[in-house]
C-alpha cells in the first residue's frame, strides 16, 4: 500500500486531496461531539447518563493512545488509519439504523470505539506528518489546526441546523458517510507515511516512551499537555453554567458563541500567525510552546473573570490563538524524534492529555459548585500557566543550548 516516493507534484496533489478528506470527517467528529451528548440528555433527561458519554469518549480515547504507544512504531500506518476510520464509520450506522432499545445501550460502547479510533487516527497521523509533508512539516501542522477550527465552526452550526431536519438518526448516518469518505481517500491514495526500514529499528528499539521523552528533554511538554487538558475540563463544565447565569432564557447561545470565537482564534493563528513565527518557532519551539499555553490558559480564565460580552469573547479568540499555537509547537517538537520512535511517543502523548481531560471532568464534576465557577477556571488553569512560565524562563536561560532530538541514547 505505500511507495517508495512520490513525485513532487503528486505528492502535493495527493495530500490536499488527503487533507481535505479529513477535514470532512472532522466536520463528522463535531457533529458527533456535539449531537452525541444532547441526544443522550433527550433521551434519559439524566446528567449521569449525559456525563458518561464523555467519560465512555475519553477512556477509549486512552485505549487508543495505549495502542499507539505499544504497537504505533511498527504498524502500517495508513492501514491503520484506514482501519480507524472503517470503526467509526461501523459504529455510527449501527447507531443510526439499531431500534431505540437496543440504541440506548449500544450508544455508549460506540462513544467509547470512537474515542478509540480518533485517538488511534490523529496520534498516526501525527508521527506520520515529517515523511508525508517533508519540508512543510509546520505548514501542514498548522493547515491541521485550522482545519481542525474551521470543522467545530461548521460542525456546531450545522447540529442545529441538521437535527431538526433529519434527526440524530440521520445526523449519525452522515458522520458515518464522512469516515466512509476519508478511508475511501486513503485506500485510493498512494501516500508515502514511514521511512524505509523504521518499523524494523523500532522492533529492535525496546526503549519505553518515557524515558526517550526525558532524554529528548520533551517531557516537560508532554506534562504541561496533560496539565492544560485537566484544566479545560473547566470551562467545558462552567461554560453552560455561566450561559445560564447571563442569558438564562437562552444558555446555549453563550457556549455557542464563545467556542465559535475560539474556533477564529484557531483560524486566525493557524493561517496569520504561525507564518510570522516560523522563525521564533524552529529555533525554539519550548519557548513558543509555554508562552502559548500561557496565552491560552489567560484567555479561558478571561471569560470568566472579565465583565460585558465583548471582552469575554475576545478572550475566547485569545484562547484559541494560544491553543492553535501550543498544538503546533507541541507537534513539531515531539515530530523532531526519529521516525522509528514517533509513534510511541504520541501515544503516549495521547495518554497524557485524554488522562488529564477525563480527570478533570471526574474532579470537576464532584467539587464545583455554580458560585465557584470562575475560582475553579483561576486554580484548573492558574497551574499549567505558572508551570509554563517557569518553564520558559528555563528553557530560555542562557547557557542552555537545546538538546539535539535525533541524537538521544537507543
Amino acid at each position: 500500500m505505500t511507495r517508495t516516493g512520490p513525485a513532487p507534484q503528486a505528492s502535493r496533489r495527493d495530500l490536499g486531496v488527503f487533507l481535505a478528506a479529513k477535514a470532512i470527517s472532522d466536520i463528522g467528529y463535531s457533529l458527533d461531539f456535539i449531537c452525541l451528548s444532547v441526544f443522550v440528555w433527550e433521551r434519559s433527561h439524566s446528567a449521569f447518563a449525559t456525563g458518561l458519554v464523555s467519560t465512555a469518549l475519553y477512556a477509549g480515547a486512552i485505549a487508543g493512545g495505549r495502542l499507539g504507544h505499544r504497537y504505533g512504531d511498527r504498524w502500517d500506518r495508513q492501514r491503520v488509519m484506514i482501519g480507524a476510520d472503517l470503526v467509526r464509520m461501523l459504529m455510527l450506522a449501527l447507531l443510526a439504523l439499531l431500534p431505540d432499545a437496543v440504541q440506548n445501550w449500544w450508544l455508549y460502547a460506540a462513544v467509547a470505539l470512537i474515542g478509540t479510533g480518533r485517538s488511534v487516527f490523529e496520534g498516526t497521523l501525527s508521527a506520520a506528518t515529517p515523511v508525508l509533508a517533508g519540508e512543510r512539516t509546520q505548514v501542514v501542522n498548522s493547515v491541521l489546526a485550522g482545519l481542525k477550527g474551521l470543522a467545530f465552526m461548521l460542525g456546531m452550526g450545522l447540529a442545529t441546523v441538521l437535527v431538526p431536519l433529519i434527526g440524530y438518526r440521520g445526523v449519525f448516518a452522515l458522520d458515518a458517510g464522512t469516515y466512509a469518505l476519508s478511508a475511501l481517500v486513503l485506500t485510493a491514495l498512494r501516500l508515502r507515511m514511514r521511512e524505509p526500514g523504521s518499523a524494523a529499528g523500532a522492533r529492535r528499539d525496546r526503549t519505553g516512551a518515557w524515558p526517550l521523552l526525558v532524554g529528548a528533554g520533551l517531557a516537560v511538554l508532554v506534562v504541561l499537555r496533560g496539565l492544560d487538558a485537566f484544566g479545560s475540563a473547566s470551562q467545558h463544565v462552567g461554560l453552560p453554567i455561566l450561559g445560564s447565569e447571563l442569558r438564562p432564557e437562552s444558555p446555549t447561545f453563550v457556549s455557542g458563541s464563545v467556542w465559535a470565537c475560539w474556533a477564529a482564534g484557531l483560524l486566525l493563528a493557524s493561517f496569520g500567525l504561525r507564518p510570522l513565527a516560523k522563525r521564533v518557532i524552529e529555533r525554539n519551539p519550548m519557548v513558543v510552546f509555554c508562552l502559548a499555553t500561557i496565552v491560552m490558559s489567560a484567555g479561558f480564565i478571561g471569560i470568566f473573570w472579565l465583565d460585558g460580552w465583548w471582552p469575554r469573547l475576545l478572550c475566547a479568540v485569545v484562547a484559541g490563538l494560544g491553543d492553535s499555537l501550543s498544538e503546533i509547537t507541541f507537534k513539531q517538537s515531539m515530530q523532531r524524534l526519529p521516525d522509528d520512535r514517533r509513534g510511541r511517543a504520541f501515544g503516549l502523548g495521547q495518554i497524557v492529555v485524554n488522562s488529564g481531560f477525563m480527570a478533570g471532568l471526574l474532579v470537576t464534576s464532584l467539587a464545583l459548585q455554580p458560585g465557584w465557577v470562575p475560582q475553579w477556571v483561576l486554580l484548573l488553569h492558574g497551574v499549567p500557566l505558572l508551570v509554563a512560565a517557569w518553564a520558559a524562563v528555563t528553557a530560555g536561560a542562557p547557557g542552555r543550548p537545546p538538546r539535539p532530538v535525533g541524537e538521544t541514547a537507543r
